[in-house]
């Protein structure tokens, strides 16, 4: 047998040197019961080739390049398990006051979920906020105030939560809140209503116990949205942005106007309709807007809705008549609707309304939309 010829050292330089770069794609590329395989498949390469190569008279220790690739997977497994702890508790941080526990462990299991700069996704989002607050507030102290706040907003933020939603932020009093993001949600439109109609329910119940009772508005619209880490480089917020979002803000200043306590947009109630009693309220443009949207009144579950049958039959007799320009038939329909509707203020808003058209009809064109000047 002929003698035997070392392998070059620059050689073996070069081959530890692309073990490591190779050990290190590994590690941050592929899971870590899959990287295990690895050094074990480079062992095994390591010792077909120095066999090849002894053939040829030339030695190959595969000693130090075995347990150096062991050393160089340890050492970045290590690294990267620390790192991606660290990154998990950041994340954890970010949403454990926002976001139900049983989420928060799919987050941070799945951080690519929490694309930075936004992704277009379609959602829920929900508006709400309290009746007459300024007036309310200028009857209490600092201190009673802030307590009123937290006894409200703690059950409601906690009904969101288990509806496996995320609150986006508080304004003074009002809440924005989202669903269907960082986690898929395939039922984001039933949970926000659901949500919307516990938070009523809560209310009723919050009211009983408190000296100044408290009435809220609720608007949920369904749309196309961006949703992700937005903000400057050293302050940012994981947030929901679009039209859709300004759409749902409006829907809750429009509680007001028809004097109702939850209203939402079309696309909502077409995902909903089969799990929740609704009635059509109008086909308005909402302020800064030209696009027309129906909007509905969200009255209960569906189980419930021999309970509204009346209410929404007569409802829509009279819009049926309204959107007709059938003037006498519409006002007759909603002065009888009004006798009977608990929420008296949408009835008197539509016939006042009709007292202007019959002043100044809208012509044979008319298509019912009716221009809302206020948010």
């Amino acid at each position: 047998m002929g003698s035997q010829t070392n392998l070059p050292t620059e050689n073996i330089l070069i081959g530890l040197v692309f073990q490591t770069l190779l050990m290190v794609w590994v590690i941050n590329n592929i899971p870590p019961l899959v990287s295990v395989v690895v050094p074990l498949g480079m062992l095994i390469t390591y010792y077909f080739v120095a066999r090849t190569l002894q053939s040829f008279g030339i030695t190959l220790d595969i000693f130090y390049s075995y347990y150096y690739g062991w050393a160089v997977y340890v050492v970045s497994f290590g690294y990267n398990l620390l790192y991606f702890d660290k990154e998990r508790q950041k994340i954890k941080g970010m949403f454990e006051h926002y976001l139900a526990p049983e989420y928060i462990n799919k987050v941070t299991d799945n951080p690519k979920n929490l694309k930075l700069g936004g992704e277009e996704r379609e959602m829920t989002v929900l508006f709400s906020d309290i009746r007459s607050f300024s007036t309310l507030s200028e009857k209490l102290s600092p201190q009673e105030l802030v307590s009123l706040l937290n006894e409200f907003l703690t059950p409601m933020t906690n009904i969101i939560m288990e509806n496996h939603g995320i609150v986006d932020k508080y304004i003074g009093d009002a809440i924005m809140a989202f669903w269907g993001a960082p986690i898929e949600d395939p039922k984001h439109p039933e949970n926000a209503v659901r949500s919307g109609l516990q938070m009523l329910e809560k209310l009723n119940e919050l009211n009983k116990t408190l000296k100044n009772p408290i009435r809220i508005g609720i608007g949920i619209n369904t749309d196309q949205m961006v949703v992700g880490n937005m903000g400057s480089e050293k302050r940012f917020n994981y947030t929901v942005m679009g039209d859709g979002v300004n759409l749902a803000s409006r829907l809750e200043g429009l509680t007001k106007h028809y004097g109702v306590p939850f209203v939402i947009a079309e696309e909502t109630q077409n995902r909903v309709k089969d799990s929740f009693a609704t009635r059509l309220l109008d086909i308005v443009a909402v302020k800064g807007k030209k696009k027309p949207v129906k909007i509905y009144q969200v009255l209960g579950e569906t189980e419930k809705e021999t309970e509204f049958g009346n209410l929404i039959a007569r409802t829509n007799e009279a819009l049926e008549a309204y959107f007709a320009q059938k003037w006498t038939p519409a006002e007759k329909a909603f002065q009888l609707l009004k006798n009977t509707d608990p929420y008296k203020q949408y009835s008197e808003n539509f016939l006042e309304r009709i007292k202007l058209l019959r002043k100044a009809p809208p012509g044979k064109d008319w298509s019912g939309v009716w221009e809302m000047h206020e948010k």
